[in-house]
C-alpha cells in the first residue's frame, strides 16, 4: 500500500479517561468529553485507587480507612458523570499497587480507542520529569494517549473544536501511523494541519537541500482521500525538536499536537529518535501520542 493510499478513516468509539480529581484532570475530563461529542463517543471515567499510598498513609490497609477512600472515589466519579450532558459517561474504580498497569487493563477490557489522562511535571536538574503514572501509560498503551498538561485550559462544553493541528513528523512507523489520526482528524473537523519536521544538528549542513527533500516527502503523505478535505502547510526547520515543535503550536494557537511515540527512544531529544518531556508539559494544547502498533 502507497502512502497516498493509506486509509485515514479513524473512530473513537469508547474514551477511557484517568482521573484523581486534581485540577488537572478535571481538564483533561473536559477534553474527553469535548472529544466524544465530536466523535459521538462513550467516556468511561476511571479512578485508580494506589494501596501502596492507602498503605503507607494507615499503616495497613485498614477495612474502614480502605472503605472511605472507595466511598469517596464512587461519589466523585457520581459528581462528574451527572454533570456532563449529550454524552454517555460511566465511571469505574479500580484499585491495585501500580495504577498504570491497572488502567492499561481496563483499557483493553473495555476496548477504549483512546485514553485521555492529565500530566503534572517537575523539573530535575535539566530534566523535564513527567508522572510516573502518565509516562508508563505512554509507553505501553496500545491505543493513542491524548495528554494534558498542566498549561492547557479546560475546554468549552461544545463540540471539541479543532481548527490547527500541528502534525510532527519524521521517517519512523510511529510517525506514519499517527499521521493517520492527524488527517482525519483535520478533515473531518476541517481545521488545518501543519506538517513539520525538524532537522537535527548533523542535518543542517545540507540545510536547504533537505528542507525540499522533506517537503516532498511531506506531501507525499497526504492520501488522495483527504487532498480535497484538508487544509494544510509544509514547515521544515532545525532546532530542539521539543522547543521547534512547541514554538509552531504556540504560533498557530494549536488546538491539538500530533505525533508518533516510540518506546525504546521516547525520552531523546530530537523527532529522529523520539521526543523529550517536555513538550508534553509544556503543550498549551493537549497532545496525542500514536505508537505504530495502534490497532486499525
Amino acid at each position: 500500500m502507497s502512502d497516498m493510499d493509506t486509509d485515514t478513516s479513524v473512530t473513537f468509539e469508547k474514551i477511557l479517561v484517568a482521573t484523581d480529581f486534581s485540577p488537572v484532570a478535571d481538564v483533561a475530563t473536559g477534553y474527553a468529553v469535548a472529544l466524544a461529542r465530536r466523535f459521538s463517543s462513550e467516556v468511561e471515567l476511571v479512578n485508580a485507587i494506589d494501596l501502596s499510598i492507602v498503605a503507607s498513609s494507615f499503616d495497613v490497609l485498614s477495612g474502614p480507612a480502605l472503605d472511605a477512600i472507595r466511598r469517596s472515589s464512587a461519589e466523585g466519579l457520581n459528581l462528574v458523570a451527572e454533570a456532563v450532558l449529550e454524552v454517555k459517561v460511566t465511571g469505574k474504580t479500580l484499585e491495585g499497587f501500580a495504577p498504570a498497569a491497572l488502567l492499561l487493563e481496563e483499557t483493553s477490557a473495555s476496548k477504549a480507542s483512546l485514553i485521555v489522562i492529565g500530566t503534572s511535571s517537575k523539573r530535575r536538574v535539566a530534566k523535564i520529569v513527567l508522572g510516573s503514572t502518565a509516562e508508563e501509560i505512554i509507553r505501553s498503551a496500545l491505543c493513542p494517549v491524548m495528554t494534558v498538561g498542566p498549561h492547557v485550559s479546560k475546554p468549552p462544553d461544545i463540540p471539541l473544536p479543532i481548527r490547527n493541528i500541528v502534525y510532527a513528523a519524521d521517517s519512523s512507523p510511529e510517525a506514519k501511523e499517527a499521521s493517520r489520526y492527524a488527517f482525519a482528524i483535520a478533515r473531518e473537523s476541517g481545521g488545518r494541519l501543519y506538517l513539520c519536521h525538524v532537522l537535527t544538528g548533523k542535518e543542517v549542513s545540507n540545510e536547504e537541500s533537505l528542507k525540499a527533500t522533506w517537503v516532498k516527502s511531506l506531501q507525499k503523505l497526504i492520501p488522495e482521500t483527504s487532498l480535497d478535505g484538508c487544509k494544510r502547510e509544509y514547515i521544515v526547520d532545525h532546532g530542539k525538536a521539543s522547543e521547534v515543535i512547541l514554538s509552531l503550536a504556540n504560533r498557530v494557537n494549536a488546538d491539538l499536537i500530533v505525533l508518533g511515540a516510540r518506546r525504546a527512544s521516547f525520552w531523546l531529544t530530537y523527532v529522529e529518535t523520539g521526543l523529550t518531556p517536555a513538550l508534553l508539559a509544556e503543550a498549551r494544547c493537549p497532545v496525542l501520542s500514536v505508537s505504530s502498533i495502534t490497532p486499525a
